[in-house]
């Protein structure tokens, strides 16, 4: 199969992204990120930019919270369910059509997001280091950035437990993922298979997604920020204790704050 653009992934997938379980990780973070911004004294307010912001769960959450929000994604099938979702809300918003490698902005934002390990798609480091750099002109001073990566840990131990399973499974729907992973090259790729029944013809439709991630070391990911001049406040492994990340820890959470 060719490789896909970011775009092509979450076309057929935005959809089933929205329908299933994975807007609740957002959900979770919208109730975990006040508290975070104020053990930190990072802003509680102001100018948001979300990177990768998919259907807009966590935006809606942050614009009903009395943030102006920006959101960023490749994707236009999960930009459109952005918008729709926070046309809802009755407030302004920005949405922009972009890979976060082309970000452009000069001291506009007060919180910088990136969830759901958006920034293990970044597949060579020269590329981390240029959306690093981005971000840091583009945040105010004191502003912060906060995001989530899959570790080594957990793309090529927890990623790969099982060989093959099911992620959902209704009268409309079934989505198989299958992992694998390069060990040379710190990758690990899930291939997603839907099945999706047309309602009109009541026939069923196979597509297929390539999902291909790496993974950073912690102690590079943290160099990488401070290089962008970056604090990195704190690496998590738990958001929910707030308690350091771990060699064994599956995603990492940093919390990272422009001090210039």
């Amino acid at each position: 199969m060719e490789e896909q653009t970011m775009g092509e992934i979450y076309s057929h997938f935005a959809e089933v992204y929205q329908k299933g379980s994975y807007p609740e990780f957002s959900k979770w973070i919208l109730g975990l990120l006040p508290s975070l911004l104020d053990k930190f004294s990072l802003p509680q307010s102001g100018k948001l930019l979300d990177l990768a912001c998919g259907e807009g769960t966590f935006l809606e959450g942050m614009v009903l919270s009395g943030w102006q929000v920006s959101g960023l994604d490749q994707s236009s099938a999960m930009l459109r369910l952005a918008e729709e979702r926070l046309k809802k809300t009755g407030q302004p918003f920005r949405l922009i059509h972009d890979d976060m490698r082309n970000l452009n902005f000069q001291n506009e934002f007060d919180l910088i997001t990136c969830w759901f390990d958006s920034m293990n798609y970044l597949l060579d480091l020269t590329d981390l280091e240029n959306v690093f750099n981005r971000v840091f002109r583009a945040l105010k001073p004191k502003g912060g950035f906060l995001f989530d990566m899959n570790t080594l840990y957990g793309l090529f131990v927890r990623w790969q437990q099982q060989p093959m399973y099911i992620s959902q499974e209704d009268e409309d729907l079934l989505e198989i993922h299958i992992p694998s992973c390069d060990y040379e090259k710190s990758e690990a790729s899930l291939r997603i298979i839907l099945f999706i029944r047309d309602p009109q013809t009541n026939q069923w439709n196979r597509w297929e997604e390539i999902h291909t991630q790496r993974a950073y070391p912690m102690n590079l990911i943290q160099a990488t920020l401070e290089k962008a001049g970056f604090q990195v406040l704190a690496r998590l492994g738990n958001l929910t204790e707030q308690s350091p990340a771990l060699p064994n820890s599956g995603r990492v959470w940093f919390i990272a704050q422009k001090t210039a």
